[in-house]
């Protein structure tokens, strides 16, 4: 059966990738902003399941798999950064704490329809960086398209990162292990 991911992410593409799945990328479009849950395990659980229906629409006898990623810090649901001034504060916010990382899954088998649904966690601690640092990450546009405004493996933030409590996958939007045993639990193909 064909594995079908539902988001443009290219990290997601690239971990599941490395894990010998061939992908071919549908991207969902779904409206983020529409959906509105006070829990952020209960938002990103809905986010994946509605990426992965959308997708799952288009694609007959396949595997889609969904997932939405938000990082969490001081009782606020944090995602992407809208511009460098954004992105700037939040890092500031974050260094120096430690914040949370939820992604959402939903895996679809479509020929049965068949779903599967799990979140993960991790636990991010942030060192506190010189200013030159933290401006060099944020001139350098990587924080782009990113939860929390940051990529855990882009090589210019590997001075931020302090400790990673859980999958640091999942920090990246692919709780890799969960995912593996979904997909193999659904493709009897």
């Amino acid at each position: 059966m064909d594995i079908v991911l539902a988001s443009k992410s290219p990290r997601r593409k690239e971990v599941l990738e490395q894990q010998g799945y061939d992908i071919i990328v549908d991207v969902s479009h779904v409206d983020e902003e529409a959906v509105k849950k006070e829990d952020v395990k209960d938002l990103v659980m809905e986010l994946a399941k509605l990426k992965a229906k959308a997708v799952a629409e288009r694609h007959q006898d396949s595997i889609v798999v969904g997932a939405d990623t938000l990082v969490y810090f001081e009782g606020e649901q944090i995602g992407q950064q809208k511009d460098d001034t954004a992105a700037e504060a939040m890092l500031k916010r974050l260094m120096g704490k430690t914040h949370e990382v939820f992604s959402g899954i939903c895996v679809i088998n479509t020929a049965t329809g068949e779903i599967m649904q799990d979140m993960e966690v991790s636990r991010v601690t942030l060192n506190t960086v010189p200013e030159e640092v933290l401006r060099n990450y944020i001139d350098s546009g990587q924080y782009k398209g990113k939860a929390g405004a940051y990529n855990i493996d882009d090589p210019e933030f590997e001075s931020f990162v302090g400790a990673v409590e859980g999958c640091r996958l999942n920090i990246k939007g692919m709780p890799i292990e969960k995912i593996k045993m979904m997909i193999a639990a659904l493709d009897r193909s």
